[in-house]
């Protein structure tokens, strides 16, 4: 079973990849980019000679800073795009017959309150397009699609991947917004298509992915009827891709020595010593004591607490977290 809990985003994206067959990636659906990012995620997951799909962790943390939501919307936010994945389905040409595949992109979703982590699968009707693969298929690596802020933008970047080796690939205007989920009333105007689509899409793929990326119009008697992509290998992408992972390591060091202060102060408000508040934060994980000082704070606003410093030490053994807290309250009044 993968877990995630103790990686930072960035250490999940490096040396992951993405491996599907090329019938999946030209499928028919429609995501949000929380929803493409999350499916994004387990889709790296999967291990290409795996012989069944199996159920993969990912920690509240990192599901929290993967779709970039924070607070009071997080639990509800995990519900509803889950819930929503379930519900939507995707259409997949068959590999060997002629005819099609309809399946939930979502087999399943398990949380259990207090756990800290969500449990995900993919439906079983998806096997024959990423297990076991011998040919037409396509890598990616999970770092270049989680880069991109546009859902229209990823889905040009994967169908692109298909043809890097080729170099260059034609899509018809109406593929193009079959695959990118574009209603029939939207960028109805091939210049709106062009500046809301196509140039954020291009501006996206070139700054921030491994292939470099042009567009031109096709045109049947005068009306734009596709268009002919042009696909290189981006030759920024390294040097741009090895700043850009120093500088996210420096801001991730940075925040943890900032965690790392706040904590320290919180614990010496409750009667530690500096000596015994460093020797909590060595022993045990930043995000357990911030839950635990989290926890304790509700109880102590609900009861008479004579041992506050006691009660935090109890507290961070036994691992209180203020959600499961809230909860028990709750039910105790009820």
């Amino acid at each position: 079973m993968t877990k995630l809990n103790k990686k930072t985003e960035k250490q999940v994206q490096e040396n992951e990849f993405i491996v599907q067959h090329n019938n999946l990636i030209e499928a028919r659906y429609h995501l949000t980019l929380q929803e493409k990012r999350l499916m994004c995620w387990l889709a790296s997951q999967v291990q290409p000679t795996d012989k069944d799909f199996k159920e993969h962790e990912l920690s509240i943390k990192d599901f929290a800073s993967l779709i970039n939501v924070r607070g009071d919307h997080l639990y509800n936010a995990l519900n509803s795009i889950t819930h929503k994945l379930m519900q939507k389905i995707i259409t997949i040409r068959e590999l060997k017959k002629k005819g099609f595949t309809k399946a939930a992109l979502l087999g399943g979703a398990k949380y259990y309150e207090g756990d800290g982590v969500i449990k995900l699968s993919f439906h079983p009707y998806l096997k024959p397009y990423m297990l076991q693969l011998s040919e037409r298929f396509t890598k990616i690596s999970l770092g270049d699609i989680m880069g991109l802020k546009s859902i229209h933008a990823i889905r040009i970047y994967e169908l692109l991947k298909q043809y890097e080796n080729i170099g260059k690939r034609e899509i018809s205007l109406e593929d193009l917004r079959t695959y990118c989920g574009i209603e029939e009333k939207k960028y109805k105007n091939i210049n709106d298509l062009k500046r809301f689509l196509l140039e954020i899409s291009k501006k996206e793929i070139n700054n921030k992915t491994d292939i470099f990326i042009d567009y031109k119009s096709i045109k049947n008697s005068r009306k734009i009827n596709a268009f002919q992509f042009i696909i290189k290998p981006n030759k920024k992408h390294e040097v741009s891709h090895l700043e850009k992972s120093q500088v996210e390591k420096a801001v991730i060091i940075e925040k943890e020595l900032r965690n790392t202060t706040i904590i320290l102060e919180q614990l010496r408000e409750y009667g530690f010593t500096k000596q015994a508040a460093n020797r909590l934060i060595k022993k045990h994980e930043q995000d357990d004591i911030t839950n635990t000082i989290k926890a304790v704070d509700i109880y102590r606003a609900k009861n008479d607490v004579k041992n506050a410093k006691a009660l935090i030490e109890t507290a961070i053994k036994e691992k209180w977290h203020p959600e499961r807290f809230q909860i028990k309250t709750t039910k105790k009044k009820s």
